[in-house]
């Protein structure tokens, strides 16, 4: 007899649970979940809602070096919208953190590169973009990262006369 009851109590809060999450009423969204609608926002433009979702992904714990850079490229664009200088503050963040997650994160390396190239930091960005070109010798866009590595390096300092 008790274990037709147990039995019929489980039945019920299993029940139970599936109405009200069906309802809406259990509001907790998983890790995946944020990251997913942050990619969607991002997808439709909607940067704030980008940052709020892969935010929340990170509160609840996400490691994920592509969830920090799409995060950074997040900022990058709000900062396009901005010129808020707290926005390129957070997309360097970002960046850092997804190569110090997966230091091999080309992707990454080339968008920190690029963000201090653009913020007037060649050194930095020479640096990054070299690494990055070390782990994807074949990216499309060689020549053109090539060029802002040479812009970034200082010349060989000359050599005085006579000598």
């Amino acid at each position: 007899m008790w274990k037709l009851v147990l039995a019929i109590v489980v039945l019920l809060a299993l029940i139970v649970g599936s109405v009200i999450n069906y309802m809406g009423c259990n509001q907790g969204k998983t890790t995946e979940a944020y990251l997913r609608e942050g990619f969607i926002k991002f997808q439709e433009q909607d940067y704030d809602g980008a940052i709020r979702n892969y935010e929340k992904a990170m509160a609840l714990g996400a490691k994920s070096p592509n969830a920090h850079n799409m995060l950074g490229l997040a900022y990058r664009c709000k900062f396009q919208q901005t010129h808020d200088p707290k926005m390129v503050e957070s997309e360097i963040i970002n960046f850092q953190k997804a190569v110090e997650i997966d230091p091999n994160y080309w992707a990454a390396m080339l968008n920190l590169g690029t963000t201090y190239y653009t913020q007037g930091d060649k050194v930095k960005a020479a640096v990054w973009l070299k690494k990055a070109l070390e782990l994807n010798p074949q990216h499309p866009e060689r020549a053109l990262y090539e060029k802002m590595i040479a812009e970034g390096v200082p010349p060989p300092p000359k050599k005085p006369y006579g000598r």
